[in-house]
């Protein structure tokens, strides 16, 4: 797997690409390339030259709980650009809430479709937004209608945890 941003494609990564492939003798060089989205700040990219850093251990020294950063990240697509704002860790943040709530329930609805849907989102180019919103109506009619089964709420904490890595 070769990966860094979509603004070092190239030459940057096909260049290293070709450089590792001279020195191993063995081509091609990786099987799998990821690039992610630039993330903006102010209209921006945001990057080390520029001094524009929103950084996570400035976050978390705030107070920000790891679980809100990483649904706040995992709520664009990886290859997408996209602009970091404030307001994108406030709705993680109500949506780690409304998570919590759900999986604290004593019984919730069915979890294995969830557990379907965000293993097939996530199979399908690490779609995180679709994942997540998989849970989001999970957690949304375990909070409205309740359920019948006492497992449920459990077994989507766990794939919280274990697939998205979001600890509830």
């Amino acid at each position: 797997v070769q990966g860094g941003g979509s603004d070092l494609a190239f030459p940057h990564h096909e260049m290293s690409a070709a450089h590792a492939e001279v020195a191993t003798g063995s081509w091609p060089f990786a099987r799998a390339y990821v690039h992610a989205g630039m993330v903006g700040l102010d209209g921006e990219k945001m990057s080390k030259s520029r001094g524009n850093l929103v950084l996570v251990s400035q976050l978390r020294e705030g107070g920000t709980d790891p679980a809100a950063l990483r649904l706040a990240l995992l709520g664009t697509h990886y290859r997408a650009d996209r602009a970091w704002r404030a307001t994108d860790l406030t709705a993680a943040e109500a949506r780690l809430d409304r998570w919590r709530r759900a999986v604290a329930l004593p019984a919730g609805p069915d979890a294995a479709p969830v557990l379907d849907r965000v293993r097939d989102r996530l199979a399908d180019d690490l779609d995180t937004p679709a994942a997540l919103t998989a849970v989001d109506r999970w957690a949304d009619e375990a909070l409205t209608r309740g359920g019948p089964d006492p497992d449920a709420p459990r077994l989507v904490r766990d794939l919280a945890d274990g697939l998205l890595g979001i600890a509830l």
